[in-house]
């Protein structure tokens, strides 16, 4: 080869090199800028020694020093010291592996450390060993990691507590589903029975809803309208089905379903061709009807009707009162004289009718009798009247318990009874005083003449005291004969017309200073009365007796004695009121009775002689007594001349 031609060799080769170099450095130049301005941290270190050859600035401002500060440190001083044990480790990774990634932490010129993520790799450059190191701050990655981390836990939880909460819904779920299908099993079974019951009851049902339309029947009702259903009765019209019925059931029923309010009502149903007795139910759909063939109730009915009609008639004609009571002391039955004596009775109860009360009276024996269950014979006092009470209980054609009382006036007899036995006691009396009265009055005007003959003596002077009183009571003894001789006197052949007010009138004087004596009044109050047939000494006689009863009826001075006469009707009224503390009632009884006294020296024949002598002027004498004085009411018929 010629010299021109190496040289041109040379020449072509010398431009391949300055081509080839030009290319190395725009290489270099793009790496170079590629290391320098990466954004993350670049930096190429020695394999056997640790130190940093190169870095580029954005490292060098990661951990806040210059780049040229950081060569020739160790990789020791850039990581965090809680690292440093862990390097050893990690070198030989990388160099097992020529290239591993992993995290760790710088450590800061400040001294602050920082997480970092770290790629490496080892390449060998002229038989030199070196390790090219990718770093990227990672502390807002692993702040955004934590708080995704946090936020990743949180949602789990949320997602555990939402998933807790859906098995927990989800179980209950199931449970509620398991008992509403228990319910709806128990409820077919309910409505199964309920149906069972309703077909087998006697009593017709139907149920109707708010539309008015029919939506159940039992077997009972279909029987009972025997031919009337034409096609199916479920699903039809009420009214349409009842429109040839009784109007009053269809208008019965529908008011109850407007009302909303339960409802019994008894009646003919002509569909039936019975009279029924028809209980109607508001429902939440509509109502419930219950009809029951009451036929032969009703004719029992009119039966027991009849019988007590019978026994009604029966009562209004018997003279006692006569009334009905339930257990609740109602008033069933009265009758006519009942009525006449306390008035409408419909709808009362006993005590409020007959005793005025707003409850039983304290005495009142309902329950005692229907406990024993027998007959009670009771006296009672009524408006000053005597009634004779029987009490029976018994059972009602209708199962009801009940009282049947009679109440039978007595006061007559009673005053009769008392009347016949005062009668006797005076005929007993007067057959004494008759018998006797002679007899004795001989002995004692015998007594009477001697002793007067002895008290007249001077030699017995010493004894004239005793004397004296042994004559006193032989003239005590003496009146009390003649009371009975009053007693005993029948005679009626000198009685002639009289007047009692000038009577009263003439004894006035008397009676007055005898009041005065007393510290007592004597007060009149007279009215013209007419003239009767009548014995004026014992009339006088009469007054008198009464007066001074009433006069020392009154213990203490400055009250009043009262005298009346007045005319009522056919009667003339005497009257004498004292101001007094009354008669006690175990006396009041027993007035009259011959000897019965209730003064110290009182003979007990005062009254007894008054009610003789009123009994032969056909007079009566009745006595009102009270703790503030007595009233003796003499009642004398008119006489007719």
């Amino acid at each position: 080869m010629s010299t021109h031609e190496v040289i041109s060799a040379m020449k072509q080769k010398v431009s391949l090199l300055e081509e080839a170099l030009a290319e190395a450095r725009e290489d270099n130049d793009m790496w170079d800028r590629i290391f320098t301005e990466n954004y993350w941290g670049m930096v190429i270190s020695d394999v056997l020694t640790g130190q940093l050859i190169k870095v580029n600035p954005r490292y060098a401002e990661m951990l806040g020093y210059s780049a040229d500060e950081l060569i020739g440190k160790s990789i020791y001083d850039v990581y965090a010291p809680e690292f440093h044990q862990k390097l050893p480790e990690i070198m030989r990774h990388i160099h097992e592996r020529e290239h591993y990634a992993y995290n760790s932490a710088h450590i800061r010129k400040d001294g602050s450390s920082f997480p970092v993520h770290i790629d490496t790799y080892e390449v060998t450059i002229k038989e030199r060993r070196l390790r090219v190191v990718s770093i990227w701050d990672i502390t807002e990655s692993e702040r955004k990691e934590k708080e995704l981390s946090h936020y990743r836990k949180n949602l789990e939880e949320l997602v555990k507590l939402r998933t807790n909460e859906l098995v927990r819904i989800n179980n209950q779920l199931r449970s509620e589903i398991a008992k509403k299908e228990a319910v709806e099993h128990k409820l077919a079974q309910t409505n199964q029975e309920l149906i069972n019951t309703l077909e087998s009851i006697s009593d017709g049902f139907l149920a109707v809803n708010r539309q008015r339309v029919i939506t159940y029947a039992n077997q009972a009702f279909v029987e009972a309208q025997g031919n009337n259903i034409s096609g199916n009765l479920i699903g039809s019209d009420f009214e349409e089905f009842y429109q040839n019925g009784s109007k009053k059931i269809i208008d019965f029923c529908l008011q109850v379903m407007e009302d909303e309010k339960p409802a019994r009502l008894e009646t003919y149903a002509p569909l039936m061709g019975n009279w029924v007795e028809i209980s109607v139910y508001p429902t939440e759909s509509g109502i419930s009807i219950f009809l029951r063939n009451i036929e032969e109730r009703k004719k029992m009915e009119k039966a027991v009707e009849e019988e007590h009609q019978r026994l009604y008639t029966l009562f209004n004609s018997f003279p006692g009162l006569i009334f009905v009571q339930e257990e609740n002391y109602k008033i069933r039955f009265a009758n006519s004289r009942f009525r006449d004596k306390f008035g409408p009775w419909e709808g009362k109860r006993c005590y409020e009718l007959i005793a005025g009360l707003a409850r039983p009276c304290d005495e009142c024996v309902t329950s005692t009798v229907f406990g024993n269950v027998r007959s009670l014979w009771k006296e009672r006092l009524f408006e000053n009247r005597i009634y004779e009470k029987f009490i029976q209980p018994f059972i009602d054609a209708d199962g009801s318990r009940l009282i049947f009382k009679v109440l039978i006036d007595i006061t007559d007899r009673k005053y009769a009874d008392r009347e016949m036995a005062r009668l006797d006691r005076l005929n007993m009396v007067g057959e004494m005083a008759a018998g006797i009265a002679h007899e004795v009055r001989n002995p004692l005007t015998t007594v009477h003449g001697f002793l007067q003959l002895l008290a007249a003596k001077d030699s017995t002077r010493e004894y004239h005291e005793f004397y004296k009183l042994m004559i006193e009571e032989l003239d005590r003894a003496n009146l009390i004969i003649t009371d009975f001789l009053s007693l005993a006197s029948d005679k009626t052949s000198d009685f002639e017309l009289i007047n009692i007010s000038v009577i009263v009138r003439s004894l006035f004087p008397l009676l007055s200073a005898d009041a005065l004596n007393k510290e007592k009044e004597i007060y009149l109050e007279l009215e013209q009365v007419p003239d009767t047939k009548g014995n004026e000494n014992e009339l006088r006689q009469l007054l008198l007796n009464l007066a001074r009863n009433g006069l020392e009826a009154m213990q203490g001075g400055g009250r009043t004695l009262t005298i009346q006469t007045y005319k009522l009707g056919n009667y003339i009224i005497l009257r004498v009121r004292d101001q007094g503390e009354g008669i006690d009632p175990m006396i009041l009884e027993k007035l009259g009775t011959p000897f019965l006294a209730t003064k110290v020296r009182g003979t007990g024949l005062g009254v007894a002689i008054c009610q003789s002598i009123a009994a032969r002027h056909n007079a009566v004498i009745n006595y009102e007594t009270n703790p503030g004085g007595t009233t003796v009411t003499v009642k004398f018929a008119v006489s007719n001349y």
